[in-house]
């Protein structure tokens, strides 16, 4: 796991050993690293020169007098250049390993180490003074037995000059070490190992689990599992990836993970030497589950308050329980879990109903969810369930919807009642759509609706949150609305306002999900019950959701629609709807192409919030703001807030697949990293749930465009096929706008272009009468595109001219480079092939112009505004296509000196290859990232070897740029 927040106490370490003789002691709780610090000292370069011999008290049951001297010594290296006093040979009666190099020992060895005690402590301070420069590290010395801490008081008291003596000992905070006496003139050093904080226990998850360890919430659950304590952190990460890695969501293997049979076994060697009252102190404790004073642990022991006393400060000794002031508690999460399992079921249910009796005595505030938890355990299940909805009630009305779902899910599963199930699930569903939901929730929701029979009212109630819960945060979009449509009928009978609100939901389309003119049909239905519905709220819903449907069809009357979101609102859920709304029509305008209004939606959505809180649509307003930036091409910033913002929402699939799309597309573009593109993008395509047209398709594109640029047109045919195949399924060619016009060249490239023909042509059609700007220059852009396939090359010039144009006045500047540099491209191949070499005129006296000549140079013209345009955005990648574009027509875009300009040193494209190379990079990719041929990379890698005179890719990271391996861990490419 590597050396984790304890490089204070390495350098005080190391600084002390530096200074012999000298006696270091280092103190901490089991697992808190004392072995891991000594071993990170005890192996680096300072301690080469150092004889260093390390030994371990073992478990007092198994305990043999002087064991970790005899372990220790037995370690010592042999050298023949030494010469040792007679009565060195007296440790050979202790460590016969040592037998044939030591002098003989000094008479008759009958009596073994007791009786030949003062030879054999001559005798060992004798053979480390000749050794020199030692470190004797012993170990676990609370467990050392009485002749071994004889032995070392006896050292202690003359230390040969050269010595470093090193103890390690587990004490439990605020108690003394165990009394070694150290003399006043040996130089003493103690070092304290305490917990982990969050920050630590994250540093040391990222090295074990790398990026997954950035999932939300994750340091906090194992830093309140383990303690910070890092030996149990290793043991339940062990455990919790025992079967390779687990899958998504990390967040519940690790919570579901049961306690390490390695830390069981641990807490039961501890408890082994506890009292009959320390052990039911530490069952009362296990059963509490909560820091309380030891009054209160003897209360629920039935112990009398001075045997407990005793019997507290001994389980705190045996580091089973850890003092925090006046209150006791367990060193962490997994030891009291594996307490309570020892705790027999009668006894169990005995002492928390006793816990229950003395926590309502204490006073002060009351806290539910622990009377919940042992009224539960007692059998009271009644009271139980009654703290378990009054403590979710009371946390929704704070606004803390997280607590709140997570308590009405236990609600659910404990109610051995159909009909409390029932109730308390109604208000799960609710609740759960403003926090953030897991898969418990949806397994609780369905086993009501699976085995309770609600009525036809509460049943389709159930179906509709549970459809828009599963829209939201989790399941695909199909599920989502084969559950809604479910729900319908049973609305329609017992409430038509909410049965209105159901239909709009449904009419939401997805391109993942149904036909869009079975979203349309959803449409009309709610419409023509839509004016019954009275309730402010309910209206504001059906406000919302059906203005969103409309937009995202790219439908005329979304315009209107949105009028009604206007309206002010009388209550705070009402806020919340027209949040909810406003929020939709953001991400809906902004992949429709209306840059400037999805800017205005986006700004009333904030302000909405502003007297509500609902995390997912926060989050939503987070990744509208991504996309927004993206398209606007304000991407300073933006692969890191994309990051940010993926990790923020990694349980919630739409939220950071969007995310993550940016951050992928940010990663090709700007930092120019191939590799670390395709796995975002790739991975974003596969984690949306409800994508409304951009995810699956943008995703698609730029994949398409690295294998395009790669010389791959088969695999960028590929590439698009799947999203191409859910436009023509779904009918929603609104969404085609970032797919269609690489999928033109895609499958042109690849063979496949009566094809693309039918592509443009059904876009052509799809978006016919459709609201949807970006689509309609998108649509231009790939016919265009056809006629280049086809050698139309200055008609195509023309209509992207007309495109790049367009997309400026979208106020998208990517787009717009992009079409100016396919524009360039045309007009070169009008007249030039692909490395077709023209000369000029030859004849002296002719000083007419080229008109191929002009027309040539005005392509260039077109091709350099388009890389001064990539470079304004920072779109290092495409700066780079457009140079191998250049130098394909055979136009110099950089003055070349070659190895006579640059000598020995490194020509600008070398330090650049060799920056990649130094992150890891193979050579295709770094092709890939420059826009290179591998060839031309193996070439110039070939170089970077010879200039810096090293002899493999390992070795350039020592020679080039001393700041690389920092610049890589942050991602710089």
């Amino acid at each position: 796991m590597g050396l984790v927040g304890r490089h204070a106490e390495a350098a005080r370490l190391r600084a002390a050993l530096r200074r012999p003789p000298c006696v270091v002691i280092v103190r901490g709780e089991p697992g808190a690293g004392a072995s891991r610090l000594l071993d990170e000292v005890l192996t680096g370069p300072e301690s080469g020169e150092w004889v260093r011999i390390r030994g371990t008290c073992p478990d007092p049951r198994d305990a043999t007098p002087l064991a970790p001297i005899a372990d220790a010594l037995a370690g010592l290296p042999y050298r023949p250049d030494v010469l040792l006093p007679p009565v060195t040979g007296a440790v050979a009666t202790v460590v016969p390993e040592l037998a044939q190099w030591l002098p003989e020992p000094p008479g008759a060895a009958a009596g073994g180490p007791v009786g030949w005690r003062g030879p054999l402590r001559r005798g060992l301070r004798a053979l480390l003074a000749a050794q020199g420069s030692v470190v004797l590290a012993v170990e676990d010395v609370h467990r050392a037995d009485g002749a071994t801490l004889d032995l070392l008081e006896h050292l202690l008291a003359a230390m040969p000059p050269g010595l470093r003596l090193v103890l390690t000992e587990h004490a439990a905070p605020g108690l003394p070490a165990r009394g070694l006496r150290i003399p006043c003139q040996v130089r003493a050093e103690e070092i304290v190992l305490g917990p982990w904080t969050v920050e630590q226990t994250r540093e040391a998850a990222s090295r074990w689990l790398g990026e997954r360890a950035a999932e939300p919430g994750l340091a906090e659950l194992l830093h309140a599992r383990t303690g910070g304590l890092p030996g149990a952190l290793e043991a339940l990460l062990t455990s919790a990836c025992e079967r390779g890695v687990p899958p998504e969501p990390l967040l519940a293997a690790v919570r579901d993970a049961e306690v390490p049979l390695r830390l069981r076994r641990d807490l039961a060697r501890r408890r082994e030497r506890l009292t009959e009252d320390a052990q039911r102190l530490v069952e009362a404790a296990a059963v509490l589950g909560r820091p309380v004073p030891a009054g209160v642990l003897a209360q629920v022991a039935d112990i009398e308050p001075s045997r407990a006393e005793r019997a507290a400060d001994l389980a705190v000794r045996r580091s089973v329980l850890r003092a925090d002031g006046p209150q006791l508690t367990f060193r962490h999460a997994l030891d009291r879990e594996a307490a309570l399992e020892e705790v027999p079921g009668p006894r169990l249910a005995r002492l928390s109903l006793r816990a229950v009796r003395v926590l309502h005595r204490g006073g002060g505030p009351v806290p539910l969810a622990e009377l919940a938890r042992l009224s539960l355990a007692a059998g009271r299940v009644r009271d139980g369930l009654r703290y378990l909805t009054t403590a979710a009630d009371r946390a929704a009305a704070e606004g803390d919807y997280t607590t709140a779902t997570s308590l009405y899910t236990r609600a659910v599963a404990e109610d051995p009642r159909p009909g409390g199930r029932v109730r308390t699930a109604a208000k799960l569903v609710r609740t759960a759509q403003l926090a953030r939901a897991d898969e418990r929730v949806v397994r609780a929701i369905r086993r009501v609706l699976d085995e309770d029979d609600p009525p036809p009212r509460r049943r389709g109630d159930l179906r509709l949150h549970l459809g828009i819960l599963l829209r939201n945060q989790s399941g695909g979009a199909l599920d989502s609305l084969n559950e809604i449509a479910r729900a319908i009928p049973d609305l329609e009978v017992s409430d038509p306002p909410t049965a209105a609100r159901a239909m709009l939901v449904a009419a939401i389309p997805s391109i993942k999900g149904w036909p869009v003119v079975r979203n349309y049909a959803w449409l009309e239905r709610a419409e023509a019950i839509a004016g019954q519905v009275t309730d402010p709220v309910a209206r504001a819903a059906i406000a919302a959701n059906r203005a969103s449907a409309l937009m995202l069809l790219g439908d005329r009357r979304a315009w209107d629609a949105v009028e009604a979101l206007r309206a002010p609102a009388g209550s705070a859920m009402e806020a919340a709807q027209y949040a909810r709304g406003w929020t939709n029509l953001a991400h809906a305008t902004i992949a429709l192409g209306h840059t400037a209004r999805a800017r205005a939606c986006l700004e009333r959505a904030v302000a909405g919030l502003a007297d509500t809180t609902s995390p997912y649509v926060e989050g939503l307003t987070q990744t509208a703001r991504l996309v927004l930036a993206w398209h606007e091409g304000r991407w300073e910033g933006l692969h890191a807030e994309a990051d940010h913002i993926t990790k923020l929402h990694r349980e919630i699939p739409d939220l950071t697949s969007e995310a993550m799309l940016v951050r992928g597309l940010t990663a090709l573009h700007v930092l120019g990293n191939v590799s670390r593109a395709r796995r975002d993008l790739a991975e974003a395509a596969r984690t949306t749930c409800y994508d409304t047209g951009f995810i699956l398709t943008a995703s698609a594109a730029a994949l398409a465009r690295v294998h395009l640029e790669a010389g791959r047109p088969g695999q960028a045919g590929d590439a698009v096929e799947a999203a191409v195949h859910r436009l023509e399924a779904t009918g929603g060619w609104v969404w085609g706008t970032e797919v269609v016009p690489t999928a033109v060249e895609a499958l042109h490239g690849s063979g496949r272009t009566a094809r693309a023909h039918r592509l443009v042509a059904d876009f052509a059609a799809g978006v016919r009468d459709r609201d949807a700007p970006a689509a309609h220059i998108a649509l231009t852009v790939g016919r265009a595109l056809l006629a280049e396939a086809e050698g139309h090359h200055e008609q195509a010039a023309t209509a992207l001219a007309g495109a790049e144009e367009a997309w400026r006045g979208l106020g998208r500047p990517f787009d717009a480079a992009r079409a100016a540099e396919a524009r360039g491209r045309c007009l070169l191949h009008a007249h030039h092939g692909p490395g077709d070499r023209r000369q000029r005129r030859a004849h002296p006296t002719d000083l007419a112009p080229d008109p191929e000549e002009e027309q040539r140079k005005a392509a260039v013209a077109v091709i350099r505004r388009a890389i001064d345009a990539y470079r304004a955005l920072g779109a290092r990648w495409d700066v780079a296509r457009c140079h191998r574009l250049l130098r394909r027509h055979d136009i110099v875009t950089t003055h070349r000196r070659g190895r006579l300009g640059y000598g020995d040193q490194l020509s600008p494209r070398e330090r650049e290859v060799a920056r990649l190379v130094v992150q890891g990079r193979a050579n295709r990719d770094i092709a890939e990232s420059l826009v290179l041929s591998t060839r031309t990379v193996e070439h110039h890698v070939a170089s970077i070897l010879r200039k810096l005179n090293v002899s493999s890719r390992a070795d350039i990271a020592a020679v080039h740029a001393p700041g690389e391996a920092e610049r890589r861990s942050h991602g710089d490419a």
